[in-house]
């Protein structure tokens, strides 16, 4: 069984990550374009095409065929809004820690720069 969801995470330079939902059967930008690393030959042998190693992951709930309990959907759909909630959450945790992180060198240049009182 393959997921229908990932994660995906990015880091930018300044160290802040950012977290997103990914679905599957969608191509990241370094999947698009040719698998191939040479020149394709547009005369000669017919090709036979190679099967997709990577099929489009199915949908489980079709395993009940088409009397699927509706309890089994929202679950599904509540679990498809949670798992976004937490990527959402996940980032702006991120953004959190950076900002007190950013806050706390700030203070500290602050305290090095107020003049010391005799």
């Amino acid at each position: 069984m393959e997921p229908q969801v990932r994660v995906g995470t990015s880091e930018a330079q300044d160290g802040l990550q950012k977290f997103w939902m990914v679905r599957a059967g969608t191509q990241t930008p370094e999947e698009v374009g040719s698998r191939e690393a040479a020149l394709r030959r547009r005369k000669g042998l017919p090709r036979t095409p190679e099967p997709d190693s990577s099929p489009a992951p199915q949908n489980p709930l079709k395993w009940f065929g088409i009397l699927v309990p509706h309890s089994l959907r929202q679950a599904q759909a509540s679990f498809r809004e949670g798992l976004q909630l937490a990527a959402d959450m996940a980032s702006l945790q991120s953004r959190i820690t950076w900002g007190q992180s950013q806050l706390q060198e700030l203070q500290e240049k602050l305290k090095q720069l107020e003049p010391r009182a005799p």
